[in-house]
């Protein structure tokens, strides 16, 4: 017998759908009777919506990506993109790494954790804690070894090690698993169990909503699919940030790409680095086989993903748990390819940092004022322009015409930008005339700042704006081996360090991920309904 709906789902609809298959003839007031009952059904929903956690619907958490080894790190958490928001929970920060994230932020956020998943959790931690700080010890203890004893005794402490390891990564899929079902009276809180819309199935109007489905699948994947090897799930969050960029640009008005062109995914996944200005003919080489090979790894897994989404459980885990076999000899060839780039890395000379060419301070202190005030007129436009943006009628689209309707809105938007833009610049003519003032000032005296001074790289002598950009890149440099050294000392360990076994790399960046202190993002519904929503 199919089970009947929670009260949240029962309205007037339900009611009336009910006494279609009836078949039952009413008169006007027994129809008056019944309107009345559902529209009390419907209140008394809510009220035990707001009562039960049980008949909420689940929110969910994602990690924040990983930063660029140096990168600097965000203060505050990007803006919530959905109404209705929740802020997240801070006990998920001592989880940012793990594959059980969005699910123990849905148990979180639902109050329904339970005594028995809150003490395998905090066993879990303790467990974690006490490798990551056996770990730690050896590699104090082996700074001042030389390079045979050291990699000799790294390979004794892994063989340690990697059994414990491993136990503690089938226990973290294990509360992965218990933590989307759940137990008796808990709601299952897997990812797009509400959703209408089936990639390779649905047709989307445009394609913004494809690719932002397809983005939304992949890093869902990466969290609730079984079947997956760790090094798989890093692989799958690697290309949803990829397809959640594929995402914004394909938006009309994209926003401005904040990724670095020049860095790039290692090992272990979710690892990022720069290539070395120094790098050899064939450090770079081997970057170019790893890159490429990693990226076919990556293709078969996305594809995988994207195939299977339209069947069954028991065949997406089936179908996973195949590729899963058969990309294990390659992800483990992949990473002796890794360790080889590790050793070629540690070899290269070190990178004196150039200081930076002279400015007087308080040139410094002018221009500083000046980027300010320019600053606050640019993030003052911005606000008017989102504010009539916002208030723009939004047409329906139908899938016929969506096309000439995108190219239409986007003229229409583009319209109304270049009317408030000339408004809001008409209002602030006397402020951009004393910046233009300022900046000339400051340009004149750069001039004379810079005459004499030479690039210490290449020799030519320095113009205002070259003067400028070097003093910005030497200080830049400084701030980011300063960060390195500090913040990401342990990120680098576990990614550059020679010697280190797989299971320890992931052991180490995961608590390094935690170490990055990095603002969490805030939850969001799930995808429910016909189309996923624009949440990239």
């Amino acid at each position: 017998m199919k089970p009947a709906p929670f009260p949240a789902r029962l309205g007037l609809s339900g009611v009336f759908n009910a006494r279609r298959r009836c078949r039952i003839r009413i008169g006007s007031a027994a129809r008056l009777a019944l309107i009345a009952i559902g529209f009390g059904a419907c209140v008394a929903a809510r009220a035990e919506t707001d009562r039960w956690p049980l008949l909420r619907p689940p929110m969910f958490c994602f990690p924040p990506g990983v930063p660029v080894s140096g990168e600097r790190i965000a203060e505050t958490p990007a803006s919530p993109r959905m109404k209705g928001a929740a802020e997240p929970p801070e006990e998920l920060a001592d989880f940012v790494g793990e594959s059980f994230y969005p699910a123990l932020g849905s148990r979180l956020l639902g109050g329904s954790l339970g005594a028995g998943l809150q003490s395998r959790l905090d066993t879990y931690r303790s467990t974690r804690s006490g490798l990551v700080n056996e770990l730690a010890d050896e590699l104090v203890a082996l700074s001042g070894a030389d390079e045979a004893s050291r990699q000799a005794a790294l390979r004794s402490l892994a063989e340690r090690q990697n059994p414990r390891i491993a136990a503690l990564e089938n226990e973290a899929e294990a509360l992965r698993r218990d933590l989307i079902a759940g137990g008796l009276l808990q709601r299952h809180v897997e990812w797009g169990r509400s959703r209408d819309w089936i990639v390779g199935v649905t047709r989307f109007p445009h394609a913004v909503l494809e690719r932002e489905a397809e983005f939304q699948i992949v890093r869902a994947a990466a969290y609730y699919q079984d079947g997956l090897l760790p090094e798989q799930r890093g692989l799958l969050l690697e290309m949803a940030e990829e397809l959640r960029l594929r995402a914004l640009a394909a938006r009309a008005a994209p926003p401005p790409r904040t990724a670095d062109p020049g860095a790039m995914y290692f090992s272990p996944a979710m690892a990022r680095l720069r290539l070395p200005a120094n790098a050899t003919p064939e450090l770079v080489a081997r970057f170019g086989r790893f890159n490429a090979e990693r990226r076919q790894l990556q293709n078969e897994l996305r594809d995988a993903v994207l195939a299977h989404d339209k069947e069954s459980r028991k065949v997406r885990v089936a179908a996973m748990s195949d590729l899963a076999d058969r990309q294990w000899p390659r992800l483990a060839e992949l990473e002796k390819l890794a360790e080889e780039i590790r050793v070629d890395l540690a070899a290269l000379p070190v990178v004196r940092l150039a200081s930076p060419p002279y400015i007087p301070p308080d040139l410094i202190t002018r221009i500083e004022s000046y980027r300010t005030q320019r600053k606050k007129i640019f993030d003052e436009l911005q606000q008017a322009l989102d504010v009539a943006l916002s208030m723009a009628a939004r047409p329906r689209i139908y899938p016929s015409m969506a096309k000439s309707q995108q190219a239409q809105r986007a003229d229409e938007r583009a319209a109304i930008r270049n009317r408030v833009a000339a408004s809001f610049l008409e209002a602030a003519r006397e402020q951009i005339d004393e910046l233009r003032k300022q900046y000339d000032a400051i340009q004149a005296d750069l001039t004379l700042v810079s005459a004499g001074q030479s690039d210490p790289e290449t020799g030519r002598p320095l113009t205002p704006d070259t003067l400028l950009r070097g003093y910005s890149v030497a200080l830049e440099r400084f701030e980011t081996f300063g960060r390195e050294e500090v913040i990401y000392k342990s990120y680098r360990l576990a990614m550059l360090m020679p010697g280190l076994s797989r299971e320890q790399r992931r052991l180490l960046f995961n608590i390094a991920r935690v170490g990055l202190a990095q603002p969490l993002p805030w939850g969001e519904w799930d995808a429910g309904g016909s189309q996923p929503g624009p949440r990239s």
